[in-house]
């Protein structure tokens, strides 16, 4: 079996998460002398407001290549061009997380199996950014690649994202096909619908119960360990 994992909600719990804490750091050191915090501010939400008409559309909005050069456009100034650890702290002020528990042994367990596993994000943050993340929580070296949005240019439900990340696999693994892939994501929307259109096996993390409408999951569960607590893996 190969596994791809979802990000966000699914290894790493979000415990808060605030664009600001990102922004303010960045106003101080790059716009402080062009505009008010409050100015800024109000110009993220705009921005963030725009993201999600692009999600709706199932595109990306990548945060250095293409919101950054907008805050220079509005303000002025030159472009502030991030490198993958200066992303990644942005990432960290905005966002604090923590793995779910029993996860990191989990992960453990399935690599002394050697089975391969990866991540597959919905992110305007890159790739590399992401990795710094997964290897801050101490679940990054278990995973072969990371896959993130905004390098991509589109979102989950995807289904090019889906089939771009298992070309990759199956060019890495020849001897396995598509229905040895399982996904496991806590959005039904966008990991579950996703995944099953893109003709993989689907472990649904369903905390509260929800129903599957479409009945499209393989499997459901209420905490990420159960894909080993009841040998789903």
């Amino acid at each position: 079996m190969i596994l791809i994992f979802d990000l966000f909600q699914t290894l790493a719990e979000v415990l808060s998460m605030d664009f600001n804490r990102g922004l303010k750091p960045l106003w101080e050191e790059h716009y402080k002398d062009k505009c008010s915090f409050e100015e800024i501010k109000a110009y993220g939400e705009e921005l963030f407001v725009h993201m999600q008409s692009l999600h709706g559309q199932g595109l990306e909005f990548p945060f250095v290549r293409d919101e950054l050069p907008l805050y220079a456009k509005k303000f002025g100034g030159d472009v502030v061009n991030m490198s993958i650890e200066e992303e990644a702290v942005f990432l960290g002020r905005c966002n604090e997380e923590k793995v779910y528990d029993g996860l990191p042994a989990m992960l453990e367990h399935f690599e002394k199996e050697g089975i391969p596993m990866f991540v597959l994000s919905n992110s305007g943050f890159r790739e590399g950014a992401l990795w710094l993340m997964l290897d801050s929580l101490g679940i990054g070296k278990y995973f072969e690649k990371v896959w993130s949005s905004a390098d991509f240019g589109k979102v989950k439900p995807s289904a090019e994202f889906f089939d771009m990340a298992v070309e990759e696999i199956l060019e890495r693994y020849p001897e396995c096909t598509k229905e040895d892939i399982l996904f496991t994501g806590d959005t039904y929307e966008t990991d579950i619908k996703g995944a099953h259109n893109a003709g993989l096996k689907t472990a649904w993390i369903n905390r509260n119960g929800a129903p599957d409408i479409n009945n499209i999951a393989t499997y459901q569960l209420r905490d990420i360990t159960e894909l080993r607590k009841h040998h789903i893996v």
